[in-house]
């Protein structure tokens, strides 16, 4: 599985007091009933990204400009109206760190503050917990797997050993203990004696096994918090801080510091907090959402650059800009290439009309006469829209080396199902070819037929497999008392369980209806 988000929950979020972690696939579906909460997730998401993008602080936001595809604006209208307890809790699973971020606030407020923001690595056994509310942080460290005495380390320690034994033995038996020979084995003795004793300093004082903490250390948020904003990564640089402010107390006398040993034991392994560090803020970093929302194209024979409202003028203008002067490349290959799927025409060009608009012509298959792709049906507008928007991600990821997650919203707008079917192909080619993953809210009963005929033909299995299923499908019950929960792909393609009724149902009952 690529580098991505595996999972999130939260806790009186909106709709949902409890929201169970639920772990993504590289394409997940999201299907139910309106208001079912589908599109809650998604908000989270894009919530906690821009928080841990663009501050890492005790400030979380909900007015910012990438917020705007989330809607939400306010901390009252973020909280869940039934739940009685002031926070909203959110768990995010990011490549192999555990994020927890508890927030609270006033209703009418656009910002709430950060009570509370953890980060846990299981494959190094390091945790951090910034608490805002209390003014401290704490780092500690836990094995993961049982500590082994260095055999090197034995091996000399049993040589000395040998080495105090067999002195001890000579100097049994001189009997002269004043005499030159005894005096000089009494030396070697008390020297050997002393590095033996140095040398099982060294050792553990006892067995350590997995689970054990290496060192816990809590310091106040004064000591160690930036001073500015300035810093290129603010949790970067609070750890930074941290292992300094840590260093510095191991030069004080033990009497002085509390858990000294501990001091010690971190500034031994600062290294280790340090990769930490710097792993948590590269997968932060390299995490790129973008979300195509179910907005409905305008037919117009001019797209105009500002108008920020139609989602196809900006896709045309976005990969105009980063494509501008190219007449070959994958880019465009991927655009023609699935336009035909889509039956919107076999090729098409980009012309600025006076640096205000974009004039967009669609050649058909076997004619020279371009048409304008305001002439075409809405369905072709929807097509091209996703089309144009994935495109310009594509050159985007070649450029930045981001992990590119596609929230997608209702993509099947305006398509017949046929045509809906093919989204299901177009999302596993793009994640197989370029590696994005994809989060999908849907009404389509054919997107998700498409992918257990998928499942079945290209032989997926389970996760742990050599061929692991992409698809993962997340039903919604309306019933917010019931979580939403996973439907289980089998090898053939079925679903293990059942759908709740209003969705796969719905046909059949209505043939049943007819006869």
């Amino acid at each position: 599985m690529n580098k991505q988000t595996k999972g999130i929950s939260f806790k009186n979020f909106r709709r949902f007091q409890n929201f169970p972690m639920l772990q993504l696939g590289n394409i997940t579906y999201m299907v139910g009933r309106n208001n079912s909460g589908k599109s809650t997730m998604v908000k989270a998401l894009l919530l906690i990204t821009d928080y841990l993008q663009n501050q890492l602080s005790d400030t979380f936001s909900f007015d910012n400009v990438v917020l705007e595809d989330a809607n939400i604006v306010t901390f009252g209208r973020a909280k869940n109206n039934l739940s009685k307890e002031p926070t909203i809790t959110f768990e995010y699973q990011l490549d192999e760190f555990d994020i927890h971020i508890v927030i609270s606030g006033q209703d009418e407020n656009t910002k709430a503050k950060v009570n509370v923001l953890s980060v846990n690595d299981a494959k190094t056994g390091i945790d951090l917990n910034i608490n805002y509310s209390k003014g401290n942080i704490t780092v500690s460290k836990e094995l993961i797997e049982d500590e082994k005495v260095d055999d090197n380390k034995l091996n000399v320690i049993k040589q000395l050993e040998d080495s105090v034994s067999e002195l001890q033995e000579e100097l049994d038996a001189i009997t002269d203990k004043t005499s030159k020979e005894s005096i000089e084995l009494m030396t070697a003795f008390r020297k050997a004696s002393e590095k033996l004793k140095d040398a099982k300093k060294l050792l553990p004082k006892e067995n350590k096994l997995k689970g054990d903490k290496q060192y816990t250390l809590t310091y106040s948020l004064t000591d160690v918090l930036p001073y500015d904003n300035n810093d290129d990564n603010l949790l970067r640089a609070t750890i930074e801080k941290f292992i300094r402010h840590n260093e510095v107390l191991s030069t004080k006398s033990k009497k002085e510091i509390k858990n000294f040993d501990d001091v010690l034991e971190l500034k031994r392994n600062s290294g280790h907090l340090t990769d930490f560090s710097n792993k948590i803020t590269q997968s932060i970093n390299r995490q790129y959402f973008y979300f195509i929302g179910a907005n409905p194209s305008k037919q117009s024979a001019l797209f105009y650059l500002r108008d920020k409202n139609n989602a196809l003028a900006q896709a045309i203008h976005n990969f105009y800009q980063l494509t501008a002067g190219e007449k070959n490349n994958d880019e465009t290959r991927f655009i023609k290439e699935w336009m035909q799927v889509f039956e919107v025409g076999v090729d098409f060009s980009i012309n600025m009309q006076a640096g205000e608009a974009y004039e967009f012509k669609i050649f058909e298959k076997d004619s020279q006469i371009a048409v304008s792709l305001s002439d075409k049906g809405m369905g072709s507008l929807q097509a091209m829209t996703l089309i144009l928007k994935i495109a310009s991600l594509i050159r985007l990821s070649k450029k930045n080396k981001k992990y590119i997650t596609v929230l997608v919203e209702e993509p099947e707008l305006n398509l017949h199902p046929a045509l809906q079917s093919k989204l299901t192909d177009l999302f596993n080619e793009v994640h197989t070819q370029y590696g994005f993953n994809f989060i999908v809210e849907t009404h389509s009963e054919y997107m998700i037929r498409k992918s257990q005929v998928l499942t079945k033909t290209q032989e997926y299995g389970d996760l742990d497999s050599l061929n692991p299923n992409p698809f993962k499908v997340f039903y919604f019950p309306v019933n917010m008392k019931e979580p939403p929960y996973i439907m289980k792909y089998r090898k053939d393609g079925k679903f293990m369980n059942d759908f709740k009724p209003g969705f796969f149902d719905v046909s059949s009952d209505l043939a049943f209806d007819i006869l």
